[in-house]
Order: C-alpha cells, then structure tokens, then sequence
C-alpha cells in the first residue's frame, strides 16, 4: 500500500513539474489556447465579413453608376430622336447631291451664305430636325438632309424621302415607260389636249439634255416650268413668250406659271383624285410650289410628265412622289 501511495504522489508531482498544472484552481493552458484562437477566428471572420460587404457595397454603386449611364444614354437618344426629322445621319464626313449645288443657311430655311457643289465632301457636326449643321467649304451652316448623302455620286428622286441615301433636288421619283401610263380622257376637251401635248413631248425628247432648255435653266435642272408651260403651249392653253428650237414656252418658274394659269381661267382644285389634264405643283427645296408637272391619267393614283433634274430631260413618275403642295384645273 505504501508503495503504491508514493507511486500516486511521484505521478503528480512529476505532472505538475512538467506541464504546470494546477488541478483544482487557476487557468488551464489549454482554455488559453482556445481562448486566443478563438479570437484570432473571430477577427478573421469579422474582417471576411467587413470585406464582403465593402464588395456587395462597390457592386452596388457600380450597378448604380451602370443604371443611371444606361438612364443618361437613353435620354439622350431620346432627345436626338426628338430633333430628328431626315436627318439622321451621324457626325462625321458626308457628301452633297444637288446637281445645280447646295445652299447652305444661317438657320432652317435661314439666310443663304453661298452653295456648294454637287459631290462636295461636307463634315456634319449636329442635325436638327430636317436639317444638317455641316462644316463645308464656304464655312459652317445649314443643309437640307434631303441633299446630304453618305457617300458620293448619289441623288434624290423622291422614291423614300425619309431615307438618308437620297435628298431631295426637286428631281422626279422613279420613272416609268410611256406604256405604263394608261390615259383616259377627252381628246378634244382642254384637259384631253394637255394630256395629248404632254405625251407627244415626252416621247419626242428622250436622252440626256435632249430637250432645248433655256440658257437659264443651267442645262435643264431648273427647266421644270419650261417644260410644263411648253405642254400648256402646245396644248392652246398659253400663249408662248419665247422658244428654243421651235419649241415655244410660257414661263420659266413656278410661280409664273401659277400666275398665267390663273389668268387663263384655271382654278385650283383639292386632291385627289387627280384628272388628267391638271397642272400638278410640288414642294421640294424650299416651301411652296418649286417644281411643276402635268398630270396623265386620272384617279386617286395618277403619273404625272415632268422634267428631271437628273436626266435632264423629260419623265413620267407618280404624282405622289414628292409634295403635293397645289393642283390647278381648268373647270
């Protein structure tokens, strides 16, 4: 018994020598331990969880900054659609389509500065509404989109005027053939003679500058009245001031023509339907009556013969290709 009495106490007093232990009272060193380690974890967690919510915190004010880039594009593409008539070709370089040039403005329909020349590079810098701000060789001003192209050797004849490829030059639209035009009217009636003159003189001048233009019509691209009232001439219906090749005309502008049609007795008439014989006047480059044609057959779709600006000579094209700004009617 003695021996296994000392044995138990040589145990404890080797136990406590070695690790320090105190059995019934103070801080075991293990608790210390999971204590420390305890707190470290804590710390780490803690700074994990501080680190975490800093990127939830970034991402949401990235995503803001996302939400109100996209709000910002938005508005203002918005607004540049608000502005936009033709216009909507982008900044940057693009080329003029107006046979006898360009003006360009102080403003919409502003004060003209000076023209430009067909083909001629021009730099758009803004648009508004129908209009251009270009940078061109005579300065920065306005142009009308309907002469603006992106890229050269392109011109408007009045088939889709809200499209960027093609303005407007006071140009017919599509063409057609003679055959395409069915007439049905009156041969001996006023209107049945315009008709008769008109096709006559279409059929006799085609190809390129083949009609005899006027010094002052600069080869044609401005012989749209000359052409109409040489129809009104043949037809009886005005009296020639002047001619070229025998071929006799009352007018060279619109508002000439208006003048001695009313004076012949024409009056002007709502539309449609068109009737065949009517003098048709359109709106182009500028407000008002600008360019003018006959109308060939009759109805709510009609083909009108005028001259082209481009082909510089005389063409048939539906009546409804470009503004229809008057029709004048001998009732």
């Amino acid at each position: 018994m003695r021996s296994k009495k000392f044995l138990s106490i040589f145990l404890v007093t080797f136990l406590v020598a070695s690790f320090e232990i105190v059995p019934s009272f103070g801080e075991s060193p293990w608790d210390k331990t999971v204590s420390d380690t305890k707190v470290e974890l804590d710390e780490v967690v803690s700074s994990e969880v501080d680190t975490a919510t800093a990127t939830v915190q970034v991402n949401e004010e990235d995503s803001k900054d996302s939400k109100t880039k996209k709000e910002e594009e938005k508005e203002k593409k918005e607004q540049e659609e608000e502005n936009t008539g033709l216009a909507t070709l982008p900044n940057g370089p693009a080329y003029v389509g107006a046979f006898g040039g360009l003006n360009v403005r102080t403003a919409p329909w502003g004060s003209i500065n000076g023209a430009i020349c067909n083909d001629e590079q021009v730099t758009i810098t803004g648009r508004d509404g129908d209009w251009y701000i270009c940078e061109t060789s005579i300065g920065t001003g306005y142009c009308h989109a309907r002469y603006i192209f992106s890229s050269p050797g392109k011109a408007y004849y009045g088939d889709d005027p809200d499209d960027p490829t093609g303005g407007s030059n006071g140009d017919n639209g599509g063409t057609v053939t003679t055959s395409e035009v069915v007439i049905n009217v009156d041969a001996d009636s006023v209107q049945g003679k315009v008709v008769q003159a008109a096709q006559q003189i279409h059929d006799k001048y085609q190809g390129y500058q083949s009609y005899p233009y006027n010094e002052y019509t600069e080869g044609g691209n401005l012989g749209c009245a000359q052409v109409a009232t040489s129809v009104l001439v043949a037809a009886g219906v005005l009296e020639a001031v002047a001619e070229e090749d025998g071929l006799g005309y009352a007018s060279l502008n619109c508002d000439g023509t208006i003048s001695l049609l009313e004076d012949a007795g024409w009056t002007s008439v709502s539309w449609p339907p068109y009737q065949a014989g009517d003098v048709v006047f359109w709106e182009t480059y500028c407000p008002g009556p600008s360019h003018v044609g006959i109308i060939m057959n009759s109805g709510n779709s009609a083909q009108a013969m005028n001259n082209s600006s481009s082909d510089r000579m005389p063409v048939y094209c539906d009546a409804d290709d470009m503004t229809v700004c008057k029709v004048m009617r001998k009732l």
